[in-house]
């Protein structure tokens, strides 16, 4: 016996029509009042992806994270998080994780108040406690800090690794992009935010806290390393190299913009209050 198909109206654009989905707008046809389980459900279901990203990007993360990389790059968008996406969930995790326990031995959930540069009284003194405090804000904050390094690093990344290439989907061969690179960036991001999650709860071993930082800082290293020869599929040594390479074209390429911005706001200040000024103020 046939039924009768019955119409339903999208409570969110208001089209009439037969089906699990409005086919205009995409919402569901049932659309339930909300309810902390609901609210739960739909978390949940954003962490997940509904279609296992988050478990996807996770296991890969510790199991294969250059692959991973490179498997996103080259298309396979469907089956993991984005990079900028992964980190704020697992930042998020450690903030929560941190307070519950207590500790922040990373430094990571926020500026410690001793770090905090007082304003001052002077209009200059409150232009460089402001300077301080965005470094600080920047420096201890682990999602900023990540996006921030991240953007100094593309360029010493794309010089160092400039002949190494991965295929793309088309066949071609070509070397990463400046975007491609501040994804695999933040992907290693990732992983060292994560480690710091997991051994997060050692830190309420007393004495623990040196040891634990020893081994995030040694980590990260590794873990560059390991995301760049699984990546490209070259050899440890060669490996090393670049990324030796890399931290002395990044050195030298932060010591330029540090001395274009200062220069900046060195000419700034002395439009505004003279060189005389200056001299009294920063003795």
């Amino acid at each position: 016996m046939d039924t009768e198909e019955k119409f339903v109206k999208c409570l969110n654009c208001g089209k009439e029509y037969t089906g699990n989905f409005c086919p205009d707008c995409g919402q569901k046809a049932k659309t339930k009042r909300l309810k902390l389980r609901e609210i739960l459900a739909d978390l949940a279901n954003s962490i997940i992806g509904g279609d296992n990203k988050f478990v996807n990007t996770l296991r890969d993360l510790c199991c294969r994270p250059g692959h991973l990389v490179r498997e996103y790059l080259q298309g396979h968008r469907s089956k993991f998080y984005n990079p900028l996406q992964m980190l704020i969930w697992i930042v998020t995790i450690y903030a929560v994780l941190s307070f519950v326990i207590g500790n922040d031995p990373f430094g990571f959930a926020g500026v410690p108040a001793d770090k905090i540069v007082p304003k001052g009284d002077t209009p200059e003194k409150a232009f460089v406690a402001f300077l301080g405090n965005t470094v600080n804000f920047i420096s201890y904050n682990k999602l900023y800090y990540s996006v921030f390094l991240g953007i100094t690093l593309i360029v010493p990344y794309r010089i160092a690794f400039r002949k190494q290439k991965i295929s793309r989907p088309d066949g071609a061969e070509l070397p990463l992009n400046y975007t491609e690179q501040f994804y695999t960036i933040l992907y290693e991001s990732c992983m060292e935010m994560l480690l710091a999650t997991l051994i997060l709860p050692f830190s309420l071993i007393k004495g623990s806290e040196a040891i634990l930082n020893e081994i995030n800082s040694y980590a990260d290293f590794l873990f560059t390393l390991i995301v760049y020869k699984q990546l490209y599929c070259i050899s440890w040594w060669k490996c090393i190299r670049r990324n030796v390479a890399v931290f002395f074209i990044w050195l030298v390429y932060v010591v330029v913009i540090a001395i274009a911005v200062f220069g900046l706001l060195y000419a700034i200040y002395t439009l505004i209050y003279g060189t005389k000024e200056m001299e009294i103020n920063f003795q």
